[in-house]
């Protein structure tokens, strides 16, 4: 292949994020040139990530396609992560559509951040080199830096953005510092590349000087996903930014995250699984104890999830705890896939929370938990679905979606082969997790309760009857989000069990067949190859 055809091949290749990529340029010159048009610009939104979405999932390939010389890598994990993040995109485009009245009036510019924020997302999931890696992580982290302190007025959503940005500093700084040594010893920023030459630099004398770097990169790692002790930022963030931002970051980010930590540790990392294993081992208990326990003192809705997205990356770092130490590909398939399950089902479970939250916030102005008591006698749907979205995320099998990711996630981490003092790693890890498991129920069922079984109290008696005709139609958008995420929580516990599933191990198939490249047993997998296909293929 010269290089003309090369370039042609990755552009038909890259047809979906150039789609995204010509959205986001209209959409931020829509309001500009057209303001009188400017209710048309979550349309274009969405109709830019339908299509980006359509285009992203017929693509067929037999075989991954690094593209640019490495820089970029489209596999089944770069399609399948790359729309989610557009699922995820769609989703607060939508409730982006029911809170345009907090923007100000810059709702183009506001749009067209929240697509480069999903872009850069897209781009995190095919990344194969460091430069690659670091432009996509400062794209995505300036998106989010702007978005969180969109409301200018609002000092809470200044003072969010402006803690934001000095943790990101911070955490770019220490990245930096880390790639800076990965590519002075291995000479290059390729993952493959630097991979054989980790292999030997492992071993001693050099070994500490590996686990120093795993540890500079962990923080970036442990920042995105807002794990404890990185998750300083995370509450008041939550709590300050317009309630769609918060959505994308208790997600989108997180998805960010883990699909550059699998790259970086199943590739860059493979050979020190034990120390990286034990560090998330750490970060899990922490993420698990201090999440959970402070979110039962919390008096904001939105707080309230912020501490409890912290517990539940603590439940996604057993998945790769568990996939640390493994030898054996079929285990790896199941630790990870199961991982990656857990991801899809929490990330719609919580959009669908915050989609009630700012359905019940455009009416009221409150984010308070008591102030939702007694909501079933006044808008009865809206209580319900949001009781679906928390009684899942509490893990309760009613219906059994959040249940299920909670044990696939425990079965993958009884299966870990880690052992710390003669004891093993999984087995400590979901004890925690069980255990923990208890106050999360209690906070959950506490917002359940007071929305179902008490009284109403005066924010909600104060509430019409009925929605006006304007009131209905600014809510439109966020409800269609809360219905839609509440389904596929319905179809995901049900009927969806296995195509999600098998979506999942899809996803992980170019870490776990390729026996070759990460140093695992894979006779007893498929030999290694990857079947032909595309995302909407089981």
């Amino acid at each position: 292949m010269n290089a003309i055809e090369g370039y042609k091949l990755a552009w038909q290749l890259l047809l979906p994020e150039t789609v995204l990529a010509v959205t986001i340029l209209i959409v931020s010159l829509w309001s500009l040139f057209l303001p009188k048009l400017r209710v048309f610009t979550a349309s274009l939104s969405f109709l830019g990530c339908i299509i980006s979405l359509c285009l992203l999932m017929i693509q067929e390939f037999s075989k991954p396609h690094a593209l640019f010389g490495g820089l970029y890598t489209i596999d089944h994990l770069t399609i399948i992560f790359g729309a989610f993040a557009l699922v995820v995109g769609i989703v607060v485009v939508f409730m982006t559509s029911g809170y345009e009245k907090h923007l100000s009036g810059n709702v183009g510019e506001f749009y067209a951040i929240i697509l480069t924020a999903v872009l850069a997302v897209m781009l995190l999931a095919g990344t194969t080199d460091l430069i690659m890696l670091f432009v996509a992580v400062e794209t995505l982290t300036l998106c989010c830096v702007m978005l969180a302190g969109f409301s200018k007025r609002d000092k809470k959503s200044s003072e969010a953005s402006l803690k934001y940005l000095l943790s990101t500093a911070a955490i770019t700084a220490t990245l930096l510092y880390g790639l800076s040594f990965i590519y002075g010893l291995t000479g290059s920023t390729n993952f493959y590349v630097i991979r054989e030459q980790m292999t030997y630099l492992s071993m001693p004398p050099t070994s500490l000087l590996v686990f120093f770097m795993l540890v500079l990169v962990l923080s970036l790692i442990g920042f995105k996903l807002a794990a404890a002790p990185f998750h300083m930022w995370a509450p008041d963030v939550y709590e300050g930014a317009p309630t769609p931002v918060t959505a994308f970051l208790s997600i989108g980010s997180k998805a960010g995250g883990f699909v550059v930590a699998l790259r970086l540790l199943m590739i860059v990392f493979r050979s020190s699984g034990p120390d990286w294993g034990l560090l998330l081992a750490v970060l899990a208990v922490i993420s698990m104890v201090s999440g959970n326990l402070i979110a039962l003192a919390q008096t904001s809705f939105k707080r309230m999830l912020a501490y409890s997205s912290i517990a539940h990356v603590g439940y996604i770092l057993i998945g790769l705890v568990a996939a640390a130490q493994t030898t054996s590909a079929l285990q790896l398939e199941n630790s990870l896939s199961s991982t990656v399950f857990y991801i899809l089902v929490y990330g719609v479970m919580n959009l669908g929370a915050f989609a009630g939250a700012i359905l019940f916030s455009n009416q009221t102005g409150s984010d308070l938990i008591d102030d939702y008591a007694g909501l079933i006698k006044k808008r009865p749907i809206l209580a319900l679905l949001m009781s679906v979205c928390l009684i899942n995320l509490a893990g309760l099998p009613i219906p059994p979606a959040g249940f299920l990711a909670k044990f696939f996630i425990f079965t993958a981490g009884f299966s870990s082969p880690m052992l710390v003092f003669g004891q093993p790693v999984g087995f400590i890890l979901v004890a925690v997790a069980l255990i923990t498991t208890i106050p999360a129920i209690f906070y959950y069922m506490r917002v359940v309760i007071k929305m179902i079984a008490q009284e109403p109290g005066p924010v909600v008696t104060a509430l019409a009857t009925e929605e006006s005709d304007y009131e209905s139609s600014v809510q439109f958008g966020p409800r269609l989000a809360l219905v839609f995420c509440t389904v596929i929580i319905l179809a995901a516990g049900t009927i969806l069990v296995d195509p999600v599933m098998s979506i999942a191990h899809r996803s992980i198939e170019p870490i776990a067949y390729r026996g070759n490249d990460l140093g695992v047993d894979s006779s007893s997998s498929n030999n290694g190859t990857n079947p032909p296909g595309h995302l909407l293929q089981y």
